[in-house]
């Protein structure tokens, strides 16, 4: 099934590299406007200094962290958004079904966004950045965190994506509050959970696990006290809340495959 993904998505993106200037052009721009976010981000903090005693390079850390994680769910669950979106208001998912591959499988190769690298690196360079100003003790746990980290990141994105494409079953196009725990989720996630009130660090923790896709892990970098006693040892839990995240939402998905109608077209 491995072999059969990346010839799948080796197909995706040679189509892709078709059109090189495109490519460039798109990446480039990706890199760019995601880059406003934080300059955005980075003028607030030098006009007010700190936000919840986290100054720009720590903040810088955390919006890295999420914002390399999220990037990597856009890139790799494209198929999810608008391939799918068209699926199922030309009734071409019955075509799905009628394959021997799982429908999960089928979606999630329908498409492939290289050209989402640009948030990548965008977000790599907010790393670099924030690393080499944060005076972090490189133990062989610090280094294992931070791909643990973005990986558990990727997959609390990706399940959300799935999520807003399940309920393509029954609404036909993704509902627009799904943006608000994805886009949203990542946005709010570059700043520091202590600043908001305690059932939103509930809901980002324990319901809609964003918030472990950086802060957990920050605070073990930092070597930071969570101001409202949520230990730095819980950034080890992040696997854990991304597993039964994404489980949840593979099963809502199956669900909603069960629930499925032809359009008749």
């Amino acid at each position: 099934m491995i072999q059969l993904y990346l010839t799948l998505i080796g197909a995706r993106v040679r189509s892709q590299m078709q059109y090189r200037v495109s490519f460039w052009l798109e990446l480039l721009g990706f890199l760019l406007v995601t880059g406003l976010e934080f300059a955005t981000i980075a003028i607030l903090l030098g006009r007010f200094g700190s936000v919840g005693g986290w100054g720009l390079a720590e903040v810088a850390l955390l919006y890295g962290l999420t914002s390399f994680a999220f990037s990597l769910a856009e890139m790799v669950g494209r198929g999810f958004d608008s391939p799918f979106e068209r699926m199922m208001v030309m009734g071409a998912f019955d075509g799905v079904l009628a394959r021997p591959l799982g429908a999960f499988f089928q979606v999630l190769t329908a498409d492939f966004q290289l050209r989402r690298l640009g948030r990548t690196a965008q977000a790599a360079l907010v790393l670099a950045y924030a690393f080499s100003q944060i005076p972090i003790v490189w133990t062989p746990d610090r280094l294992l965190l931070l791909p643990v980290t973005v990986l558990s990141g990727f997959l609390i994105y990706l399940a959300l994506i799935v999520i807003g494409a399940t309920f393509c079953f029954w609404t036909t196009t993704t509902p627009e509050v799904i943006n608000v725990f994805t886009f949203g989720g990542e946005q709010m996630a570059s700043y520091p959970l202590s600043i908001y009130q305690e059932w939103l660090r509930a809901v980002f923790l324990f319901l809609i696990p964003v918030g472990f896709s950086n802060y957990p892990a920050a605070l073990y970098l930092l070597g930071r006290a969570d101001p409202h006693g949520l230990p730095a040892w819980s950034a080890w839990l992040a696997p854990l809340a991304a597993a039964v995240f994404f489980g949840a939402a593979l099963r809502f998905w199956r669900f909603g495959v069960s629930t499925y109608a032809s359009t008749g077209s």
